[in-house]
């Protein structure tokens, strides 16, 4: 008895002492020039390239900090790591913070860091100063701790980094409101990243920071705490179409009704058949599909008779793998995957019976080129509607515009097409309100990575106004510098998720950058299209500039090249003067399948890049 209440005492005064440190106080420790170190259990840092800077070091994970006259400066606490751990093998990381900021300029409030192997720059940015960074298209939008946020990609080349200057990705997500207190889930960003097919590596660094870029401003950090372990959020951003998180709704699915939350399945625990296939455990635990009829398959009740279909693959290398999907014998899509690194693909609105039926996942179409290695499987979006009912019931007059009632336009007087790179981005809904508001319908030339769950109602708007839809590549690189494989694979990826998503065929392709060659030519079974620009992608173009520059170049058969990526507000305000001027000047407004049809012109020429269709 004696010995236990010794052993309750000593845990008492072990407990008092380790919470003695939150309430210790500390001598604030001020720093003027580039300095790392850590601190009361946090790293810190204060790096700049010149100017006046002052970070004052608090208690944990506080400070203050202040700068003016600057290049480029960062003040940040938070924890650096050996790089020999992902994200994923380190557990739930979370930062709660608060902080007064008052920048005045250019400045981010985010948290930021490194990873290794690939090398990244990453930002999740929750407030910023005069601009909105990065000022690029974004690939998407995720729903994280009650907020939306952008999510993008850009490269930094030959530019300083935590390896010398280099090289190197920058991963982005970037509020669409400012905050600035609350709790940052870092590893759902991550996540989320992920899905989109930005690799992430060994986790180098994780810091609450405070950036200033040719400006000034203060800001002072009163709460900063990172906590690093544990499951965390596996259930924020359910918001997202079912794209949050492997683990929502159980691991089995089994008998479940799926009438409105996500079942998700992981492919090892189903039946696996097929001449080869058989468990992998990297880069996942999963399965491998090697040949024709290699398959998994489980049965699963379904309440409902319309769902999504999510699947978490990858291919062994950059040839596309195809894994079709079967619901009770019966042919539903196919999941794609262009590259080595896993990511999900969602087939939408898919119409299937109901009561208890077999899923089959299966590989038909193998040349011997690639394997498909498979996660899980993952149903979202029970349709709420009685069983056997319409299904896909969003579907309704979304196919390529042949709505009831929908006139042909006659050949009389001059045509033009208006088109837009980029999108889908929520840029895109402005754009088609100005359309809207002059009846005027275009042709957009979609990014297929932007091609989600959060921009499907765009498109399904797009189509219903008549609008057409376009191949703009999947991730939008310089092909020019890619193989005859890879191209056919961005080509192909790109109308496949425009196809799964509203159920259109494309008919048009739009190289980015207007980049091509022969190989580029000679791997894209589609018209090519160039068009009028200008040089509405540079941010210091104005609307007024745009227009005119439009406007002086129009012909009869002419196709206008605009952009609608995220943000791109002086293309939106210039649409009114552009389609005013234009009518007033006697012309239709067409899409590019009605110019050619109308001017007689077959499209399909080799080595051929339309501007203008005579």
């Amino acid at each position: 008895m004696r010995r236990k209440l010794k052993g309750i005492v000593l845990s008492l005064i072990l407990v008092l002492q380790l919470a003695v440190p939150s309430i210790k106080a500390y001598a604030a420790e001020t720093l003027y020039d580039n300095r790392t170190g850590t601190q009361d259990g946090y790293s810190f840092e204060l790096w700049k390239d010149y100017g006046n800077t002052s970070m004052t070091l608090n208690a944990g994970g506080n400070f203050e900090c202040s700068w003016s006259n600057i290049g480029n400066a960062l003040f940040r606490k938070g924890q650096k790591f050996d790089s020999t751990r992902t994200y994923s093998q380190m557990g739930n990381i979370s930062v709660e913070y608060g902080c007064n900021y008052q920048p005045n300029g250019n400045s981010y409030l985010c948290v930021y860091g490194w990873m290794k192997n690939p090398l990244v720059e990453y930002y999740i940015v929750d407030s910023w100063g005069s601009w909105r960074p990065p000022g690029a298209s974004p690939k998407g939008q995720i729903t994280v701790d009650g907020g939306t946020y952008d999510v993008y990609e850009t490269t930094r080349y030959n530019q300083p980094s935590i390896e010398g200057n280099t090289t190197f990705q920058q991963y982005w997500s970037v509020r669409t409101s400012k905050r600035t207190s609350g709790t940052i889930s870092v590893t759902e960003h991550f996540k989320a990243w992920e899905r989109m097919g930005m690799r992430c590596g060994n986790l180098y660094e994780t810091a609450l920071t405070v950036e200033g870029y040719q400006s000034s401003g203060t800001a002072n950090v009163y709460k900063n705490v990172l906590t690093i372990g544990g499951n965390g959020g596996g259930n924020q951003g359910g918001n997202q179409g079912g794209n949050q998180g492997g683990n929502q709704g159980g691991n089995q699915g089994g008998n479940t009704g799926s009438s409105g939350g996500d079942t998700t399945v992981q492919c090892e625990s189903m039946s696996i058949s097929g001449p080869y296939a058989g468990k992998i455990g990297n880069p996942f635990n999963g399965v491998a599909l090697y040949a024709n009829n290699d398959a998994v398959t489980y049965n699963q009740y379904f309440a409902y008779g319309t769902h999504d279909f999510t699947l978490r693959a990858c291919s062994n290398n950059n040839n596309m793998a195809r894994v079709d999907l079967q619901i009770g014998g019966e042919y539903k899509g196919t999941f794609y995957y262009g590259g080595s690194y896993p990511a999900e693909y969602t087939i939408k609105n898919v119409s299937h019976k109901t009561g208890n039926q077999e899923v089959k996942l299966i590989v038909t179409a193998d040349d011997g080129n690639w394997d498909a290695y498979i996660d899980y499987f993952k149903i979202s979006g029970g349709s709420g509607e009685s069983s056997g009912g319409n299904g896909g019931g969003n579907q309704s007059g979304n196919q390529g515009g042949n709505n009831t009632g929908y006139v042909q336009p006659q050949p009389t007087g001059k045509l033009v097409a208006l088109t837009f790179d980029d999108g889908p981005s929520s840029t895109t809904n402005d754009v088609l309100d100005v359309l809207e508001r002059y009846d005027v319908k275009a042709t957009f030339f979609l990014i297929g990575q932007n091609v989600n769950s959060n921009t499907m109602a765009t498109m399904q708007r797009q189509v219903r106004m008549g609008c057409e839809l376009a191949n703009h590549t999947y991730t939008h690189e310089d092909l020019a510098y890619k193989s005859a494989q890879d191209i056919k694979n961005q080509v192909e990826w790109c109308s496949s998720a425009i196809k799964n998503t509203v159920g259109v065929d494309v008919k048009f392709f739009r190289a980015p950058n207007l980049s091509v060659n022969n190989t580029v030519y000679q791997s894209v079974d589609l018209p090519f299209i160039q068009g009028i620009t200008c040089n509405d992608w540079e941010s210091y173009v104005s609307a007024s500039q745009r227009a005119s520059t439009v406007l002086n170049s129009v012909q009869d058969g002419s196709i206008i090249l605009l952009h609608d990526f995220q943000g791109n507000y002086n293309t939106v305000q210039a649409l009114p003067t552009i389609i005013e001027s234009l009518k007033n000047q006697g012309y239709t407004f067409v899409t590019l399948s009605e110019l050619f049809e109308l001017k007689g012109v077959n499209p399909n020429q080799e080595y051929k890049s339309w501007s203008r269709v005579p």
